[in-house]
């Protein structure tokens, strides 16, 4: 089982690391690391440009084209802080900084620290809910590296919070 899942995550990451014009698939990548000098999660989430803008165009009831302008950056920033959310205490949401973003061909990189602000970590419950509004067949997947050892989880629409342990 560890091995099917581990094969089609490395098939989505391939597809995902293609330029298309169009696709059939919706999923998105995060990976999350532990800096343990700066007690952060260094936080980066991929997701295709034209999925981002429907969302951030619905959230904001206008049209939202993807530009490095402030009014941009102010979206993604509330978009993400609405739908990526860390937690080391249950019921207890970190507060996270939106670092910036840049396209990469038919993607978006975004790019958030949340610190927690001790040395270690022992759990981490991550909500990602990233384009589960829009898409019902939405992948959502995360990878947690914590001092070298990365767990990975997927979360969907209906099943958008998880749990890992280190």
């Amino acid at each position: 089982m560890k091995f099917k899942i581990l094969g089609f995550l490395l098939l989505l990451g391939f597809m995902l690391a293609q330029p298309v014009q169009a696709h059939d698939y919706h999923a998105s990548i995060t990976d999350v690391k532990f800096n343990p000098r700066t007690q952060s999660l260094e936080v980066a989430v991929k997701v295709f440009m034209d999925d981002l803008e429907a969302a951030l165009s619905r959230r904001t009831k206008s049209s939202v084209t993807y530009s490095a302008s402030e009014q941009v950056k102010k979206y993604l920033a509330d978009y993400l802080s609405a739908n990526l959310v860390f937690e080391v205490e249950k019921g207890k949401p970190l507060k996270q900084k939106f670092v910036g973003s840049e396209e990469d061909a038919d993607v978006v990189w975004m790019y958030v620290e949340v610190p927690v602000q001790q040395a270690s970590v022992p759990q981490l419950y991550v909500k990602n809910a990233v384009l589960t509004e829009l898409f019902s067949d939405q992948m959502n997947i995360v990878n947690v590296n914590y001092r070298g050892t990365t767990e990975s989880v997927m979360m969907q629409r209906g099943e958008v919070a998880k749990k890992v342990s280190f």
